[in-house]
């Protein structure tokens, strides 16, 4: 475990508050509402820095990030995250004073709880070789987000019980520069008859948040109505049906929602019901700034892949930035990657360029047959200035023209040249045309420069999440995620900004 950079300054998340029931230096730990989560609490001396160690004996192992005592003294509380469940810990708070000399409190112990007996999945990992360092994020589609070591035991979960009944769950939940973890809620895929979604941002224990402007979360119901204030850069207003798939946090503090609406359009002479996408840039108050609908600026008549019995014609799964300041858009029912004038939120809305198959760019040393398919998170992987030069992505390979059933997925590292347009094939992984998983996943770089991907449904049993060697493509680590419902699942340090576990 190595600690590399501070905890940001208090705030959601970190209680800090004065009050004389905590003399200097005294401890205590008290459990919350997740049961794998413990609430260290304890009054450090003004300009001093505090992290809880912890583990299952008195040689802790783990740690959280430093967090500043508060400015006019008080309590401070730690949010002590990634433990297993029905076990007991050792914690103690190394206070690092400030003249630069450390401190240490006197151990206190904590027992955990039980795992829900629903929605959590079961892990089963093959390690062959050594992984890259870290902890795993698994989102669910449905059941609930967990984290869980590089032996497959959970550490960590996601759980809220409004949600659960409306038969919510995160799709999918990311963690924030902060500490805390933001959540895109929805049952848009759950059969639940009346539309439920949520964008919260919850600290370790699962809490919803409050910052200056109040709580931080944002219903469906309340978006609408803001949303009738305001119109895409064309003219529409946009009513939106779900939440759906995605959101990308911004550096500036606010965060892009991806949604699906549903328009009646003309089709061949006839009214009919188009789903559709739209994307909701909301500022640090969750009020929409910005507003973008897919019905704006691509052709309703072009739909190669779904379009019957429901009309799903764009089917976005990943939104991302761009480092010029636009937005980068997967839509899965297109095969395009599109590039979105954002232009930081003053921008025209139009289509900058379509990456796929009859799109934009030249696939070069390679036929139709080698671009992806029905994608899935799309992520950008290199750049130079302000130019994308590589992304990952993953290859579904649904419809994929030239081949016969069934079509094959792969992991794909396409480089780009934004300027020619041109487009080029140049990792990939598995490589078997018997391969499929026709729906999810992601594909990552990791920092010992190993490649991850995650396969949602490679068979009825389970997904996959696999590690491989980047030269030779040797599997060093897989795991087995029962049952094939994640979404995605890559790598992250530890729970806490800055902290490699």
């Amino acid at each position: 475990m190595t600690v590399s950079q501070h905890c940001p300054a208090p705030g959601p998340g970190v209680i800090v508050s004065i009050s004389p029931a905590f003399p200097a230096f005294s401890s205590s730990v008290a459990p919350t509402k997740n049961p794998l989560v413990a609430r260290y609490t304890l009054v450090p001396p003004i300009g001093s820095r505090v992290r809880v160690e912890y583990g299952l004996s008195t040689l802790y192992g783990r740690s959280t990030c430093e967090y500043p005592a508060p400015l006019g003294g008080g309590p401070l509380s730690i949010l002590v995250a990634g433990m297993l469940p029905g076990s007991q810990y050792h914690m103690r708070a190394v206070i690092r004073l400030a003249d630069g000399g450390t401190r240490d409190e006197p151990g206190q112990t904590f027992t955990t709880g039980s795992l829900p007996a629903q929605g959590i999945p079961t892990l089963v990992v093959n390690s062959p070789g050594i992984p890259c360092p870290g902890v795993e994020l698994v989102n669910m589609n449905p059941q609930n987000p967990i984290v869980c070591d590089l032996e497959g035991n959970i550490i960590w979960f996601y759980y809220n019980e409004t949600d659960l009944a409306q038969h919510g769950h995160p799709m999918p939940i990311r963690t924030l520069p902060n500490g805390n973890m933001m959540a895109l809620i929805t049952n848009r895929y759950t059969g639940h008859p009346k539309p439920y979604c949520v964008l919260r941002e919850v600290d370790l224990a699962s809490e919803t948040v409050t910052n200056e402007y109040g709580l931080r979360e944002i219903h469906m119901d309340v978006l609408n109505e803001r949303l009738q204030n305001i119109t895409t850069p064309f003219g529409r207003t946009v009513h939106v049906n779900y939440f759906s798939h995605d959101f990308w946090p911004m550096p500036n503090g606010h965060v892009i929602l991806l949604c699906q609406e549903f328009v009646t359009v003309d089709i061949n002479g006839q009214p009919t019901l188009v789903w559709g996408d739209a994307l909701v840039d909301l500022d640090e108050k969750f009020d929409p700034v910005w507003v973008w609908s897919i019905f704006d600026v691509l052709d309703v008549n072009r739909h190669p892949f779904l379009w019957e019995p429901d009309h799903d014609w764009t089917h976005c799964n990943t939104i991302e930035a761009t480092p010029d300041g636009n937005l980068m858009l997967s839509v899965r029912n297109q095969s395009w990657v599109l590039k979105i004038d954002y232009a930081n939120g003053t921008g025209s809305g139009k289509i900058l360029w379509k990456l796929g198959f009859e799109g934009d760019f030249e696939l070069l040393d390679s036929g139709p047959a080698n671009w992806f398919y029905a994608q899935h998170f799309p992520h950008i992987l290199e750049t130079q200035g302000n130019n994308i030069t590589a992304i990952t992505v993953v290859d579904n390979g649904n419809y994929r023209p030239g081949t016969d059933p069934p079509p094959f997925s792969r992991g794909l590292i396409v480089l780009l040249n934004e300027t020619d347009k041109l487009a080029r094939v140049a990792w990939q992984f598995p490589i078997s045309p018997s391969y499929f998983s026709y729906w999810g996943g992601d594909v990552v770089q990791l920092p010992n420069g190993n490649m991850e991907i995650c396969m949602s449904h490679p068979t009825p049993e389970h997904s996959t999440a696999t590690e491989v060697s980047y030269a030779d493509r040797k599997i060093v680590w897989q795991m087995e995620i029962h049952p094939s419902a994640a979404y995605r699942s890559y790598r992250i340090p530890s729970l806490y900004p800055g902290v490699q576990w």
